[in-house]
């Protein structure tokens, strides 16, 4: 394959070979390292060893050899991907701890699955709703808009980004390789450690993060000095609350947030800034510049140039949302409610409500069987310290309508994360079904 992306790391490689492209818990890997790797690759590859064999299962489709990887280094994920691509497979990356079930589900599914003809590489969805499906996209659906949302991120050769998770996680795919094609530096880890992460972002002066507020939270409540390096933090704008907007201004007080919207079938769709999500509460922003939005019959439709491929146009993943003085204002997805005996309770709306509260500092909600109503609100929450259950229902009791109260409540120290840095509600469902 005539890869850009590859042409364009090799250009750094030439141009600027000990630039730090990667620093992973520490370990230095510039860009003259990333092109070493690669090149021994396929060296190795003639002699069948090498990590491509305990690493990569390739899967023969009809129309392309699929190379599926699964590895939890960081640095081997995305050297075998970028690999892959380079000999022109279709990478694709699983998520680490895939249920095996799900496993042999995805490898059946990929070996008679039309796969368009256009397709570079493919993507895997969350699977927070059970088995993570794969999209396929080229090259140039990413590449293409590197650029524009580049400069929205305000990532050039000088910016040095801490991010956190998987590579199979689309975000992170999608930046870290817009990270390479600008030049720029990652800092990274492969522990679920936030001190760790406040170490490295502090030791390594980072100038960008890019975390879900999942983990931005997790930050908080692990931070105890400012760091003034910090000038952008990047994140989704569907789970922001003023809380957490203003306890990160504290703790880096010369950052600005980038709130964004997005999907994995469509790319980046809008941006904010937080100020803006302060005026326009539950925003996700203004569309960028190639991108157009519209709503009909409530539903978000997306026009881009840049989704998965052989989609079609006007697109829609189901979310709800509607314009107010020119900003797209999310209201959930459509279905992710819970039906109690005919009395909808939009699961994105009571979360919201609920991360409010002042005895709460994270929170996911679910829908449980319910033999009188059909469904109930099941909440599983992380208090804020110092805080009781009790406070917590006082609080719920004065500030959430009586029909939208949960039925059942459930403490924890810290909610469970997929792979793709998203709460796990399918282990949450397991936990109610298993208390």
């Amino acid at each position: 394959m005539d890869s850009k992306l590859i042409k364009q790391i090799y250009y750094h490689a030439q141009t600027q070979p000990y630039k730090e492209a990667l620093i992973i818990d520490g370990q230095s890997y510039t860009y003259k390292d990333i092109v070493d790797s690669l090149q021994t690759m396929a060296t190795t590859l003639q002699s069948n060893a090498g990590i491509e064999k305990q690493h990569i299962h390739y899967v023969n489709n009809a129309s392309t050899t699929i190379a599926c990887i699964e590895t939890d280094s960081v640095y081997e994920q995305i050297i075998l991907w970028l690999y892959s691509l380079q000999q022109g497979l279709t990478p694709i990356m699983y998520h680490r701890n895939m249920h095996e079930h799900y496993r042999a589900e995805l490898l059946r599914l990929l070996e008679t699955i039309h796969i368009p003809s256009n397709v570079d590489f493919g993507v895997l969805t969350s699977g927070t709703t059970g088995m993570p499906k794969p999209l396929w996209r080229s090259e140039s659906s990413w590449i293409d808009f590197f650029d524009e949302q580049n400069k929205v991120f305000h990532i050039d050769s000088s910016t040095k980004m801490f991010l956190h998770g998987s590579f199979s996680f689309t975000g992170n795919t999608n930046m870290i390789l817009a990270l390479l094609w600008a030049g720029a530096t990652i800092v990274t880890s492969d522990k679920m450690q936030p001190k760790r992460w406040l170490s490295h972002i502090e030791n390594y002066q980072c100038s960008h993060m890019y975390l879900l507020p999942t983990k931005l939270r997790l930050l908080i409540r692990f931070g105890r000095n400012t760091i003034d390096t910090i000038s952008y933090i990047i994140a989704g704008s569907q789970t922001v609350d003023e809380a957490l907007i203003t306890s990160l201004q504290t703790i880096y007080p010369k950052m600005e947030f980038i709130l964004y919207y997005g999907a994995s079938e469509l790319n980046y769709i809008t941006y904010c800034s937080g100020h803006e999500w302060l005026r326009y509460p539950n925003t996700v922003g203004k569309p960028f510049d190639s991108v157009q939005v519209d709503i009909i019959d409530e539903s978000i439709y997306v026009t881009t140039d840049y989704g998965i491929c052989n989609i079609e146009l006007p697109y829609t993943v189901g979310d709800k949302g509607y314009w107010e003085s020119g900003y797209l204002m999310f209201k959930g997805r459509s279905g992710d409610v819970v039906n109690k005996g005919g009395y909808k309770v939009g699961i994105l709306s009571l979360e919201n409500t609920l991360q409010n509260l002042p005895s709460i500092d994270e929170v996911a909600v679910i829908a449980v069987p319910d033999d009188i109503r059909g469904e109930e609100v099941a909440a599983f929450i992380v208090p804020k310290q110092g805080f009781t259950v009790s406070d917590i229902g006082n609080h719920i009791h004065k500030y959430v309508p009586n029909m939208e109260q949960p039925k059942y409540i459930q403490l924890l120290e810290q909610l469970p994360l997929t792979d793709c840095s998203k709460v796990d509600k399918n282990l949450l469902k397991e936990w109610y079904n298993n208390k």
